[in-house]
C-alpha cells in the first residue's frame, strides 16, 4: 500500500492525507480517459455508455474520425457474452439482459492506434508515415464496469481476457466505504509487479490529483481503499518497448475499472 492511514473516522482528514499527485511520464496524444458507465438491467434491458473524454463520469459525443477506434461494448454474464447495440448518441449502447440476481460486466476496447509527435503536434500516424516524429507510440485501451448486487457466484472476480486488466478479487458490491477492495493487475494473463494504480470518485474536484494511489506487490495485487461511498474509477497504465522500432518507440496500454461503493 502506498500509505499507512490511522483510522480517525473523519473523512475530510482521511481524504486530505490520501490525495497524492497523479503524474504521468509524458502527456499522450489521446490523453482522454476511457471508461464505461452501465445501469442495472431494467425491464430485461441493460443500458451502457462509453466514456471517452476528460469529465468522468459524464460521457460526450465521440468525434466521427475516432469512432473507428472503438469496438462495440460487450455484456458479460454467467450465461455468456453478448454484443450490445449502439442506440441514440454514438457513445450509448443497450441490449437484452435478464439478470434477476448477481452481477454482470460490460467491457469495451479502444483498438491499437499509432500516435506520433513532432513539429505541429500530434497526429494519428506511425514513424513510417511520419519520419520526422520525435516520439511515436502505439496505444490500446480497455475498460470494464461491474453492475448488480453481487450474489453467491462472484464470477466478476475472474479475468475476462483483456490485454491489460484490473481483476477484482472481491465483488465491489460487497465492499463498503473505508474497507479494502483487493484487485490484481494482469498483462497477457500474468501479474504486473509494482504497477501504479490510481483511483478516484465521481465529483472529485481536481484532475491533477487522485483519491487513491499505490503500487501492486510482487503478485500484481493491491488493496484499493475507497474512502467515500459513490461511483469510482480505477486506472492503470503499462508501457513496453515497441517490438517494431521502425513504427513506434513504445507500446502503451491503459485499462480502467468502474464500480460502485456503498456507504
Amino acid at each position: 500500500m502506498f500509505l499507512s492511514l490511522k483510522k480517525s473516522g473523519k473523512l475530510p482528514l482521511a481524504l486530505a492525507i490520501a490525495v497524492l499527485p497523479f503524474l504521468m511520464a509524458a502527456p499522450r496524444a489521446q490523453a482522454h480517459d476511457f471508461w464505461i458507465n452501465a445501469s442495472k438491467p431494467s425491464g430485461g434491458v441493460i443500458k451502457a455508455e462509453m466514456g471517452y473524454g476528460h469529465n468522468f463520469p459524464h460521457p460526450e459525443p465521440i468525434a466521427q474520425d475516432r469512432l473507428k477506434l472503438f469496438d462495440a461494448l460487450q455484456l458479460i454474464t454467467p450465461d455468456g457474452v453478448v454484443k450490445l447495440d449502439q442506440v441514440g448518441e454514438n457513445y450509448a449502447f443497450q441490449g437484452k439482459c435478464d439478470l434477476k440476481d448477481g452481477s454482470a460486466m460490460v467491457v469495451g476496447t479502444y483498438l491499437p492506434t499509432f500516435w506520433s509527435k513532432g513539429e505541429g503536434g500530434w497526429s494519428q500516424t506511425d514513424r513510417t508515415q511520419r519520419p520526422d516524429a520525435t516520439y511515436c507510440e502505439e496505444v490500446s485501451m480497455h475498460a470494464k464496469t461491474i453492475v448488480g448486487s453481487g450474489g453467491a457466484e462472484d464470477f466478476v472476480t475472474r479475468p475476462v481476457g483483456q490485454d491489460l486488466e484490473i481483476v477484482p478479487l472481491a465483488n465491489p458490491a460487497k465492499v463498503r466505504a473505508g474497507e479494502k477492495f483487493p484487485v490484481q493487475i494482469l498483462f497477457d494473463g500474468k501479474p504486473v509487479k509494482t504497477a501504479e494504480v490510481v483511483a478516484t470518485f465521481a465529483g472529485f474536484s481536481d484532475r491533477e490529483y487522485k483519491a487513491f494511489q499505490g503500487r501492486t506487490d510482487l503478485k500484481g495485487r493491491i488493496d484499493i481503499i475507497p474512502l467515500k461511498a459513490g461511483y469510482w474509477i480505477a486506472m492503470v497504465e503499462h508501457k513496453l518497448d515497441h517490438p517494431d522500432k521502425t513504427k513506434a518507440d513504445e507500446r502503451v496500454l491503459i485499462t480502467t475499472l468502474t464500480f460502485h461503493i456503498d456507504g
